[in-house]
């Protein structure tokens, strides 16, 4: 028996935008298979997607749920024969109308704001492919976005603010709240279905041809193309992608710089999000405030340990040890420092998977502000803290989406040619 001869294996060149190993993929790759970095890992590239059009099916499906998983109520209190509804919308809005803008607007953009315009970028692309445009900008947008769709946050800040009333009145799950499961559960789907990198593919096709193994490859890391140092489009002194228009020539040290700024400011913001207080409740006219950490002690005094660990990992571990391993990975590329650099990636992969958790309290608190409304004999209030916490959140994000990991694997490359 013989094994018959595979042809018109074809294979492109592809540069890692982890490691920025430069490496061969088999062209076109078999379906429902993936290709990966042999140095670090990183998938290259993939073909286990769903079509737009099924893409696109899901997003409408979602921007018709949405109405119901964000504007009714979500759970209801019974506060002395009074019923006070918890919707996301009317949480949102109760914070800001009661002198808390900036951080009713921090809930709103992860909230709202992002889901929405996720589902919406979608469909542009699906209605882009029917019309034969190039949507250059939707693709970009798409990538940029998807951090900040916290559905599935949010559903886990539902659990805490449920454990959170209890000792207060009764508390009564509507209906609604299926819509909102539906919807997170959808979005969550729609992030693992849709490829990005092969819809940049589908819509630029004369920019996914194979090619021979080049050393003078470049690599566009906003829309993740490998190209020739030839194909560099020059325009007003800056080297662009040829693909997506962006910029190639941001030297090291800008994106350095960028990082500590941003890291810089959230290290500043996290020291008022301790110390101050980030609620309060005014029970028969007597306020009782709690800070982050008493809020945990709380939680541990009513027996919640579990709410108790979700929260302390989510508002005070994630946010501090995220910001003291971006610290050592900033230190480690200023220093060169040579140290094992599997363990340095996987708590670079660690701090991207677990920033946008942080963002648990700000919910917890939108939810309150709706449940315990003003007026009532029980009163809720967001403290000054809730801002600097949010605006922790964000930076401290921003930091690690600033972060190039191809610097620690330049100190890894010059360790291994010594």
């Amino acid at each position: 028996m013989t094994t018959p001869k595979i042809t018109n294996i074809r294979y492109k060149i592809a540069r890692c935008g982890e490691c920025d190993e430069v490496v061969s993929i088999t062209y076109p790759l078999p379906k429902d298979e993936h290709a990966q970095c042999p140095r670090c890992h990183h998938i290259l590239a993939t073909t286990q997607r769903w079509s737009l059009h099924r893409c696109a099916m899901i997003a409408l499906s979602l921007l018709i749920l949405m109405p119901f998983a964000l504007g009714f109520p979500l759970l209801s209190l019974d506060l002395l024969g009074v019923r006070v509804d918890a919707s996301v919308w009317e949480g949102i809005w109760k914070m800001a109308t009661a002198g808390y803008q900036y951080t009713a607007f921090l809930v709103f953009v992860c909230a709202i704001l992002m889901p929405i315009s996720f589902a919406i970028l979608v469909l542009m692309l699906w209605f882009s492919k029917l019309l034969g445009i190039r949507p250059r900008n939707v693709l970009l947008f798409l990538g940029y976005i998807k951090p900040w769709v916290m559905f599935d946050v949010y559903l886990v800040a539902l659990g805490v603010s449920m454990f959170k009333v209890r000792e207060y009145a009764a508390l009564e799950i509507n209906t609604y709240l299926l819509a909102f499961v539906f919807t997170a559960l959808l979005t969550t789907l729609l992030f693992i279905k849709i490829n990005v990198n092969e819809l940049w593919d589908e819509f630029y096709p004369e920019h996914k041809q194979p090619r021979e193994i080049d050393d003078g490859i470049e690599l566009c890391t906003a829309c993740n193309y490998s190209f020739p140092h030839s194909e560099i489009k020059h325009s007003h002194g800056h080297s662009n992608c040829p693909r997506c228009d962006s910029r190639l020539d941001i030297p090291e040290s800008i994106k350095l710089q960028r990082t500590w700024a941003l890291l810089i400011a959230g290290i500043i913001m996290l020291f008022p999000a301790n110390l101050l207080p980030i609620s309060g409740v005014y029970l028969t006219g007597a306020l009782s405030e709690d800070t982050l950490m008493s809020g945990v002690i709380s939680f541990i005094a009513m027996k919640s340990y579990f709410v108790a660990f979700v929260v302390f990992f989510a508002s005070i571990f994630v946010p501090i040890s995220k910001i003291f391993i971006m610290l050592y990975l900033l230190a480690s590329v200023h220093f060169k420092w040579q140290h094992s650099i599997k363990w340095q990636m996987r708590l670079l992969h660690i701090v991207h998977f677990v920033g946008r958790w942080s963002m648990l309290d700000l919910f917890v608190l939108a939810l309150m502000m709706s449940l315990v409304t003003r007026g009532q004999i029980i009163n809720f209030t967001v403290g000054p803290a809730a801002f600097y916490f949010g605006a922790a959140v964000f930076l401290t994000m921003m930091s690690t989406s600033q972060f190039d990991s191809r610097l620690i694997w330049k100190i890894y490359d010059r360790k291994t040619t010594k």
